[in-house]
């Protein structure tokens, strides 16, 4: 069986959609009873409510999964980017090392802004996705 609001087009208005309908009526031969016609009509739009309802949950719903999803792999992944971002702060901690040890004070001070900058970045990335 058909669901009813298969046979409506979602776009006409229901003025459009009640003189469709008479026009079917009477091309078929048969009197048009506007009462039943209306409850017709009523009870099709109610069941396109309800599939627009449905279908609204629906995204919900996915999207409340994509987004459960992406906490996890971010909260999987954590680990390896705390690794990366060690071994990183490691290198600039090397490289200022090694510009102080040969006296260029200027590059030290260059690889810790450098070093400063990516720890904001990091900051600001963990604000925007922050641990479960």
């Amino acid at each position: 069986m058909t669901d009813l609001a298969e046979t409506f087009d979602p776009f006409e208005t229901a003025e459009e959609r009640q003189a469709r309908w008479e026009q079917a009526a009477l091309a078929a031969g048969r009197e048009v009873d506007r009462n039943a016609l209306r409850v017709y009509l009523a009870v099709a739009d109610t069941e396109q409510l309800k599939l627009a309802e449905r279908w609204a949950s629906s995204v919900a719903s996915a999207d409340a999964e994509i987004r459960r999803l992406k906490a996890r792999i971010r909260e999987l992944e954590r680990p390896a980017v705390e690794a990366q971002r060690t071994e990183i702060r490691s290198s600039f901690a090397e490289l200022i090392a090694q510009a102080e040890q040969d006296g260029d004070f200027q590059g030290a001070f260059d690889v810790q802004c450098c070093l400063r900058e990516r720890e904001e970045q990091w900051a600001a990335e963990g604000a925007a996705h922050p641990a479960p």
